[in-house]
């Protein structure tokens, strides 16, 4: 048997189980059809250019065994933390990998990725150094193939071919849930129609959902400041076990205690995507209403002008503003902030924090917030994006009073747990200084804390059976009455913090959220 078929037998080999190790970790089922080939087409497309530009069809199959390989852990990565798998937006964030590594590599290992990506390129250069060609390299055959792919690609994703491939895809059996696609289609099929479903219909949701430039409230309505703080990773621990001391989120305690209305938040995203809370919040838009943009509306959906709680009251005549202290390119916040209607947007540059961790401690956001509203007025709509709290809690200061309660030798991930409660109590601290702050300078402005997510921790959850996926709220203060628990959905949310700081009152528009 000649080299050269050699080479391609080894090269269809690994064409295959290129295909097959992403299919095996989604539980995809093996049957003909459309999406089964379209589950192939990406791998074979890659094999087959990689071959004719190089002349050794081995190399081919080798690179996309190392893509597959590289899909399949940051795909076991996700499901382990989020819950979820590798959805069609993730690629987005491809180079946020490269700019921002300590907030992904942890879950995936750096050992392993490091690692393994300096294997697979030493093998890579190996095999075109040393191993001979097949046939004559055509590189300009091979880019000229590649640049019509991408014509042919780039000419599908407008209309009209676009609206008849999702009417296809859509024929597909589609769910909501992109596990449950991936197993019943292909990882790559299900990516593939997410993508293609969520473009066409992008055009025409974001006219629905164009800013009105109209009065948000009657003249002589009462403009109290307004503070939104969306924390980081932020749920009452205390639920976690009855070990955690009290005492970490004393403030917390005291302000559900003077509160409008506090409770259980259902948010749509576990461990991660801070935007999918943000967006909802902001917006009073239920995923329902995004279709496979609820994944990350940030990716496209959110960079012309969304209509929001923020537009409709900086119509009303309130100053908006964002404070976050982190890089503001991050999910393209630097963009999306604006066309949600924000006039100004302070990162991590104008308030002092930093790329990497400790970025800014919730306190120090706390008191910068403060001197923003100071500067800015009464009629003004503060919301802070903390990320003091942020994992991954590799190193972590232990507390002798939480040590005391919960043994290191036997909770799982006690380590970032430490971290983590250590994290939880400059939260509170923060909400300390925001109360107090308001209290002195403003007595009727109004104060929302919610978290956007629960932390990552599955192992020290499962400890515990702790398996509630709803973070926390609080909306304070309250209006001289007893605080009242309701549950709501985070979209939900915005419009009771509206309701509450107009004095519409709190109780109509609770009771709609509840409902």
């Amino acid at each position: 048997m000649s080299f050269g078929l050699l080479q391609t037998i080894g090269a269809l080999a690994l064409l295959v189980a290129a295909w097959v190790i992403p299919r095996r970790q989604a539980g995809a089922r093996f049957r003909l059809g459309a999406a089964l080939w379209l589950d192939l087409a990406p791998f074979a497309i890659v094999a087959v250019l990689l071959a004719v530009i190089t002349g050794r069809p081995i190399f081919g199959g080798f690179v996309v065994v190392a893509l597959a390989l590289g899909f399949a852990v940051a795909d076991q990565a996700m499901r382990d933390t989020l819950r979820e798998p590798v959805v069609f937006q993730a690629m987005s964030e491809l180079p946020q990998v490269f700019t921002h590594p300590h907030l992904y590599l942890p879950f995936a290992g750096p050992g392993l990725v490091i690692g393994g990506t300096i294997a697979i390129l030493a093998t890579g250069v190996g095999m075109l150094v040393f191993l001979p060609p097949v046939w004559n390299p055509q590189p300009l055959w091979g880019f000229g193939a590649a640049a019509a792919v991408g014509i042919v690609y780039w000419r599908l994703g407008n209309p009209p071919f676009l609206a008849r491939i999702a009417e296809a895809f859509r024929r597909l059996d589609l769910g909501r849930d992109p596990a449950t696609d991936a197993a019943a289609l292909g990882p790559f099929t299900m990516l593939l129609a997410h993508c293609a479903i969520a473009r066409a219909e992008r055009a025409g949701r974001r006219q629905a959902l164009t800013p009105v430039a109209a009065p948000f409230v009657s003249r002589g309505t009462r403009r109290s400041p307004i503070v939104a703080v969306q924390c980081e990773s932020f749920f009452d621990a205390r639920r976690l076990s009855p070990l955690v001391p009290r005492s970490v989120l004393s403030a917390f305690s005291e302000c559900c205690g003077s509160a409008a209305i506090y409770g259980g938040l259902i948010v749509p995203g576990w461990g991660a995507n801070t935007m999918r809370a943000e967006f909802a919040f902001l917006t009073g838009l239920p995923e329902a209403q995004l279709g496979y943009d609820r994944f990350n509306p940030y990716y496209q959906l959110a960079r012309v002008p969304i209509a929001s709680h923020v537009w409709r009251l900086r119509h009303a005549g309130y100053h908006t503003v964002c404070l976050h202290p982190f890089d503001r390119r991050f999910f393209r916040r630097d963009l999306v902030m604006p066309a949600l209607g924000f006039e100004r947007f302070l990162a991590h540059k104008e308030l002092g924090g930093t790329k990497k961790p400790p970025y800014q401690t919730d306190p120090d956001l706390a008191r910068q917030a403060l001197q923003v509203l100071d500067e800015e007025g009464p009629e003004t709509f503060l919301f802070l994006i903390t990320m003091g709290n942020h994992g991954p809690w590799l190193h972590a200061r232990l507390d002798q009073t939480i040590a005391d309660q919960l043994d290191p030798a036997v909770v799982p991930q006690m380590t970032a747990l430490f971290g983590y409660l250590d994290g939880l109590r400059r939260c509170d601290e923060m909400l300390r200084i925001l109360m107090d702050g308001l209290r002195s300078r403003h007595p009727d402005a109004v104060l929302v804390l919610y978290g956007d997510h629960l932390p990552s921790l599955p192992r020290a959850f499962a400890h515990f059976g702790f398996t509630d996926l709803h973070s926390d709220y609080v909306i304070w203060p309250g209006n001289g009455g007893s605080p009242r628990r309701i549950d709501m959905p985070v979209h939900r949310l915005g419009q009771a913090l509206v309701d509450t700081a107009l004095g519409n009152g709190w109780q109509a528009g609770t009771i709609r959220a509840a409902q």
